[in-house]
């Protein structure tokens, strides 16, 4: 499991222009949205366990099509 600081984590994972906001992570995390858990006060994403959530083949072909306009 690799934690990852809230900022960091959307610093690696969106782009500037579709990047959200901190708080709009820390709610995700709060919300269970996002895996991560809570160390001394402060909020982690597990990276591992987020990466493997977005492994979904239904999922996936979704975004794909999205992406590919149809």
């Amino acid at each position: 499991m690799k934690l990852l600081t809230p900022p960091a984590w959307l610093d690696k994972y969106f782009a500037d222009e579709s990047r959200p906001a901190e708080v709009t992570a820390l709610r995700w995390l709060r919300a269970g949205k996002v895996a991560g858990r809570k160390v001394g006060g402060k909020w982690f994403v597990d990276e591992h366990a987020w990466l493997a959530a977005n492994d979904d083949p239904a999922e996936a072909e979704l975004v794909q099509r999205v992406l590919d306009g149809r």
